[in-house]
This record gives structure tokens, C-alpha cells and sequence, in this order.
């Protein structure tokens, strides 16, 4: 019985062996399961290739200055019964990250994030349609575990090591010359990749080629976005000089 003379229920008696606070099931969100699985199974596997941090950025750094980034984006629509998610690759040269500081001034970031990679992709889940962003289902526990364990396959396959091999400048030059900043092409892109090409050539002091990037860029550009040009090209000109002092 209880004090007030009714009988002890089963939740009653709960109470009693909790302590007075009634138990109830812990109903695991999408969001905590996610994240729970991307701390044990992708975070490891970051580590393993020397990356630092924790969900949802891991990053890479060289003694030059240049970062790999790699971000796994939740959607903002997301609710606690599902959640898509995706994954983002970003590198960023030393000498990127230098003009962006100069352009941005006080609003550049503490940490490198992905949104400040010249180069930028993103990798989807195994079977998704070429040209399709498709993203990662997460509802509970179980998908959790397998969207994580797909998205180490992804980067297996194609994150680590296309990130790797840019941290050689030669590689990083080459890319550059084919015209491919994963989600951006050069078809598309002409001034920004001769803008790209002319800050990894800078520090080598002025040349044909640098002055080559830099005369396309000035040509090309849109009206609208001639002043912001020229203080790119008085920026790299000024960079160019400096490398030979």
C-alpha cells in the first residue's frame, strides 16, 4: 500500500528502486546516434590517417600551411526520427589561405573550415546516380552504424587519398591544369582557376606563367567585379616581388 492507503503499482514500486525517479527508456535521437557512431568507427579512421578533431570536422594540416578538411553536413531539416547527412572534402593551399586572410581580414576563421577550400567535393552513399547529390539516411542505431561505415568505404575509396596526394604542390598544380576543384570545373570557372594557378605560382617569384594567369584573369573578368580583380592582381604582383627579396 502506499501512504495515502492506495496500492503499490508496478510504477510506484519503480520509483522506490529508482530512488523516487521514475525510469523510463532512453530514446536515442538520430542526431546522438549519428554522432555516437562517427566518434567510434570514423573518428579512428581520420586518426589513423593524421587527422585531428572531432565530429563533425577533422583536419590535416603540412609544415607549409596547407589544411585537408573533412566535414560530415547534416541537413538543416533533419528531426530527431531522420536525418540525412553527407560528406564534405575540402584542401586549401597555404597560399589560397593567404589571400583569403588578406580579402577577409578580421572576418577570416580561427580554424579552417571547409567552405575555405579551393578544392571542394563531396562524397555520396554507395550507388547514388552520377551527377545526383544524394546523402545518407540516419533513423536510429543501426542505420547509424551503417551510414558511418559507408562513409569510411566513400573515403577509402576516394576521400583520403585524393586529399593526400594534394599536399604535393606539383599535384595540387597539375589539378589545377586539368581543371578540376572537384565540384567546380574550369569549363565553368575560368577566371577563378587562373586566379587559383597565379597564387600557387607567386611565391616562385614573377614569370611568363604567372604573368600569363594573371593577364587572363584581368581580361576576363566581369565589369562588376574589375575593382576586386586589380587589387588581386596588385596582391599576387606584390607577393610575386617579395619572393625574390
Amino acid at each position: 500500500m502506499t501512504d495515502v492507503g492506495q496500492p503499490l503499482t508496478p510504477g510506484h514500486a519503480a520509483e522506490r528502486l529508482m530512488g523516487g525517479a521514475a525510469w523510463h527508456s532512453a530514446r536515442v535521437t538520430a542526431q546522438e546516434a549519428l554522432k555516437a557512431a562517427l566518434r567510434d568507427h570514423l573518428g579512428p579512421a581520420a586518426r589513423r590517417q593524421g587527422y585531428k578533431g572531432s565530429s563533425p570536422n577533422w583536419r590535416k594540416s603540412s609544415t607549409v600551411g596547407d589544411w585537408a578538411v573533412v566535414n560530415v553536413q547534416s541537413s538543416s531539416f533533419s528531426s530527431a526520427d531522420h536525418l540525412r547527412c553527407v560528406v564534405n572534402l575540402a584542401f586549401a593551399p597555404e597560399p589560397w589561405l593567404r589571400w583569403e586572410a588578406e580579402k577577409l581580414g578580421a572576418g577570416m576563421p580561427k580554424s579552417v573550415s571547409e567552405s575555405l577550400g579551393l578544392y571542394r567535393q563531396r562524397l555520396h552513399p554507395e550507388g547514388t546516380p552520377e551527377s545526383t547529390d544524394g546523402w545518407w539516411d540516419v533513423t536510429n542505431e543501426e542505420t547509424a552504424h551503417l551510414v558511418v561505415a559507408d562513409m569510411i568505404a566513400q573515403l577509402d575509396r576516394a576521400g583520403w587519398p585524393v586529399l593526400e596526394s594534394m599536399f604535393s604542390r606539383e599535384a595540387m598544380m597539375s589539378r589545377l591544369q586539368d581543371g578540376d576543384l572537384g565540384m567546380m570545373k574550369r569549363s565553368n570557372f575560368g577566371v577563378f582557376f587562373a586566379r587559383a594557378e597565379a597564387l600557387l605560382l607567386m611565391d616562385g617569384g614573377p614569370s611568363d606563367a604567372l604573368e600569363s594567369q594573371l593577364a587572363y584573369a584581368l581580361d576576363n573578368v566581369m565589369p562588376t567585379q574589375r575593382d576586386h580583380a586589380e587589387q588581386f592582381d596588385s596582391w599576387v604582383r606584390a607577393q610575386a616581388a617579395k619572393a625574390v627579396i
